[in-house]
């Protein structure tokens, strides 16, 4: 088949599937390279010409006057993507930009859509580095295309949120976050709304680690159940541990033996808080 055929009959395709798949998209931040990365995971895999990706779409909003996306790096083969729309401080979020990267096609986009993959779209920095004072600052976050409210009808009539149109989807399919919608650049940031609790000191020894690392907390709070969650560099969840928080001294031991080498940031999160402990390196 030719390829004038071979688009017809997709198009033909297109018009005739059943929309039945979905998309997840994601952000992350990798902190030894200052990186933001966008990415999607399909619910679905798709071949050829089911995969022919025509529109995309996605929007971030960022503490108002606190950041600028540079070095804008786009991880697939014919999907270039830019920083093409902003909109500062509408009136529905007064503290937040809201900055819209759209996808620009060098060609047929054919990416491989693998079902439950995460599949990385284009990574960027924040011109004015981390932003850390007062933790919020150094806080984006993916729009949610449910629940912002600078969703479209808005005060400024722009087009924001997050798309991708797949042939084999039928169109523009969005199903949600995967992962945290926040993203910081500051490893001890508190990542949620909780802004008072028993924490008072902590350490993690013996850092480097090889097999083990030791994490003491003290807390001067009421009890407490929490857990600890060690990340890796890409803010990928790789180790977490119960541990009943009393008052004094708490000290948990994790095995790490069998991570690779490399950076690791420890987070201590209970029901309703999340705060950022400290790093350790895994030889």
């Amino acid at each position: 088949m030719n390829k004038v055929n071979t688009l017809c009959a997709a198009v033909l395709l297109f018009l005739s599937a059943s929309a039945s798949a979905q998309v997840k998209f994601k952000l992350a931040y990798d902190f030894n390279t200052e990186y933001y990365t966008a990415s999607v995971i399909p619910d679905e895999s798709y071949e050829y010409p089911n995969n022919i990706t025509a529109v995309g779409q996605v929007t971030i909003k960022v503490p108002t006057n606190a950041f600028d996306p540079v070095d804008i790096v786009s991880h697939l083969v014919g999907m270039n993507w830019e920083a093409n729309a902003r909109n500062n401080s509408p009136s529905e979020a007064p503290d937040f930009d809201y900055i819209s990267f759209g996808l620009v096609l060098q060609g047929l986009a054919t990416p491989d859509y693998v079902a439950g993959e995460e599949m990385p779209l284009f990574s960027f920095k924040n011109a004015y580095g981390c932003n850390a004072q007062g933790g919020e600052s150094a806080m984006i976050y993916l729009v949610d295309n449910e629940t912002d409210p600078f969703m479209p009808p808005n005060s400024q009539g722009s087009n924001i949120g997050n798309a991708m149109t797949i042939l084999g989807a039928e169109g523009i399919e969005y199903s949600g976050i995967a992962g945290s919608q926040a993203v910081s650049c500051d490893p001890n940031a508190v990542l949620s709304a909780h802004e008072e609790i028993g924490l008072s000191e902590y350490s993690i020894f013996p850092n480097p680690a090889t097999n083990f690392v030791n994490i003491n907390i003290k807390w001067e709070g009421e009890a407490d159940e929490a857990n600890i969650l060690v990340m890796d560099a890409l803010g990928k969840q790789v180790a977490a541990s119960a541990i009943n928080l009393s008052s004094g001294s708490n000290t948990q031991k994790m095995i790490v033996d069998n991570l690779p080498a490399g950076a690791y940031w420890v987070y201590l999160a209970g029901k309703d808080w999340k705060v950022g402990l400290d790093r350790f390196s895994k030889q």
